[in-house]
């Protein structure tokens, strides 16, 4: 059993590599609000507890499922779009070209200072949910780590012992930046203040140049497949 911890701690930890550097930006938001305790540890949960019951259906036989979902989006992205698809492409390409505009266009005095409003620990729950669930098919370390622990022939206590030690192991990473921010004291907050602030200049701007970016690539690409001149072919990423 020390033999398969062992092995999950690397594992787990190179995981948590595919989620700290978009989790930064929330986790140094909420260490700047009102409630900053409450809010990035709700973060962090939003995280775990729904990383936690993914690896519990894995772990119990449900993997056929994902499987035959995982099939059948291949498929899906793999064939060529029908028209209706194209046109709902061009529809959400110019949509978002428009709200990258009005995101540009939007001064920063224009908007009210929320001071230290922030969001509250359950927004900063489901944000972090989200997040998570949106990359959950491309996590492969925690498919290698269930697959160790199936291994080891555990009662379903120990597999699920294991997966939350995986888990626990998974989000100290996340853990260590409020737990660094209380450490550090003043200092922590004298650097949080100007990285939000930094965040809030330049994270519109962002914002609106991935916006339209993104609008103007699937607004393109749908008129290319309407005349026959596609920019991205089904079988482009394998």
């Amino acid at each position: 059993m020390i033999d398969l911890y062992l092995t999950l701690a690397p594992i787990a930890l190179i995981d948590s590599l595919s989620v700290v550097p978009i989790a930064v930006v929330p986790l140094l938001l909420l260490l700047a609000g009102k409630r900053p305790l409450a809010g990035s540890f709700a973060f962090i949960a939003g995280i775990v507890l729904t990383y936690l019951p993914f690896g519990v259906l894995l772990l119990f036989g449900l993997d056929a499922l994902f499987d035959s979902l995982a099939g059948q989006f291949s498929a899906w992205w793999k064939r060529e779009p029908d028209q209706g698809e194209v046109v709902l492409q061009i529809v959400v390409g110019l949509a978002m070209l428009f709200v990258g505009y009005r995101v540009m266009r939007r001064k920063a005095e224009d908007q009210p200072d929320q001071g230290r409003a922030g969001m509250t620990p359950g927004q900063a729950f489901t944000l972090a949910a989200a997040i998570n669930v949106t990359g959950m098919w491309g996590a492969l370390p925690y498919f290698a780590a269930i697959a160790q622990i199936l291994k080891e022939d555990l009662s379903s206590g120990g597999m699920l012992g294991a997966l939350l030690y995986y888990n626990l192991v998974f989000a100290l990473p996340l853990a260590a930046l409020p737990v660094l921010h209380y450490a550090l004291g003043e200092r922590a907050e004298r650097w949080s203040s100007a990285l939000v602030g930094l965040i809030r200049r330049w994270g519109q701007r962002l914002l609106a140049v991935f916006l339209a970016g993104l609008g103007l690539v699937m607004t393109a690409d749908g008129v290319g497949w309407l005349m026959g001149r596609p920019l991205i072919l089904p079988d482009a990423f394998g």
